[in-house]
């Protein structure tokens, strides 16, 4: 089915942006993301590879372990002068120097996913809507509880994700954001007082981090049988980092309500189990093909299609984006995501 959806994504992909000119049959594209090891950029990775190969374009991925690897990367990706450059920053404070060389040497810089900060040289920035995802994971807490009708009061506590990511505000500040009115109200309850970005983030998106806080504040505040009703974690790793805690102290029961975000193998899993309620799905395949069109525009000296032109800054410029709209998965349509194992 994959394959049929890879297909058909290309064919569309020629119709929008026509065929690359003889001259740039060949023009090599660098790729640059995080962690090898994950699950999902490993796919996102080789997915990108593939569709861009695809597309008549030369190709080299690199995956990095750490943010100094990735700028010595970046640097080493500039030297060979490609036609552009996709990055999914490892640390999005961290590239700047190797970006201005880029933009002195005018290669078109295309992040993925993760806005790079601190530079002018982004050309152009594609991702899902990231305030949303917060958003749908707070709107899902208050349809399940029936926040609308007055429901209350549930106790909940955040999981956020790491500073160097400049979607983890973004994620936390969707959810919590739309949540406060119903804390300002005493419908929700946060017992352990954790309730901005620097309290409830976690320093590298670890779930070891997050499973020691969590195990903490559960030890403090739900003893004696205190019910934790709800987590809003921002992704399916942190979710299973809840679930680990709740299991090292012996807390009898599961959460109304756990969210997640990635749709990962372990999120599935858990969800399939009833231990979690939801999470985002961003496919990448709507992101990555949206990706190759970009690069096709811009290799070819036209102007990619873009849907925000004012609200996505850097705290240098406004970046033209193209956001999508990630999607809510439960257990009523959980197979319709992918596996990325």
């Amino acid at each position: 089915m994959r394959k049929i959806f890879l297909s058909l994504c290309l064919a569309f992909c020629v119709v929008l942006s026509g065929c690359a000119d003889e001259g740039n049959s060949k023009s090599t594209v660098q790729l640059l993301f995080p962690n090898p090891d994950s699950g999902i950029w490993k796919y996102i990775g080789q997915l990108c590879a593939q569709l861009m190969r695809e597309a008549n374009y030369e190709v080299e991925l690199h995956h990095c372990t750490n943010a100094a690897e990735q700028v010595e990367q970046l640097k080493a990706a500039v030297e060979k002068n490609p036609a552009a450059i996709v990055i999914g920053a490892q640390d999005a404070n961290a590239l700047g120097e190797p970006l201005t060389l880029a933009k002195e040497k005018n290669i078109p810089v295309i992040a993925y996913d993760r806005l790079i900060m601190h530079t002018d040289a982004i050309s152009y920035y594609a991702s899902f809507e990231n305030n949303s995802v917060g958003e749908f994971q707070a709107r899902y807490v208050e349809e399940k509880l029936g926040l609308k009708n007055g429901a209350g009061p549930f106790t909940i506590e955040f999981i956020a994700g790491s500073p160097d990511d400049t979607n983890a505000p973004l994620f936390f500040n969707g959810a919590f954001n739309y949540l406060k009115p119903y804390i300002d109200k005493g419908q929700l309850v946060v017992p352990s007082g954790q309730k901005d970005f620097q309290s409830v983030a976690t320093d590298g998106w670890k779930p070891d981090n997050a499973q020691r806080r969590m195990t903490e504040i559960l030890q403090k505040y739900y003893a004696d049988g205190k019910s934790l009703n709800v987590v809003v974690a921002a992704n399916d790793d942190l979710a299973e980092a809840l679930i680990r805690a709740q299991e090292s102290v012996g807390y009898k029961g599961t959460p109304t309500i756990l969210t997640g975000q990635d749709a990962g193998a372990n999120g599935i899993a858990n969800i399939k189990a009833g231990k979690q309620s939801m999470t985002i799905y961003k496919d990448p395949e709507i992101l990555c093909g949206k990706i190759v069109r970009m690069v096709k525009a811009v290799v070819e000296g036209s102007q990619p299609a873009i849907n925000d032109v004012t609200n996505i800054r850097n705290d240098v410029k406004t970046i033209p984006s193209y956001l999508c709209i990630p999607i809510i998965v439960d257990s009523t349509n959980v197979d319709i995501v992918k596996d990325f194992r």
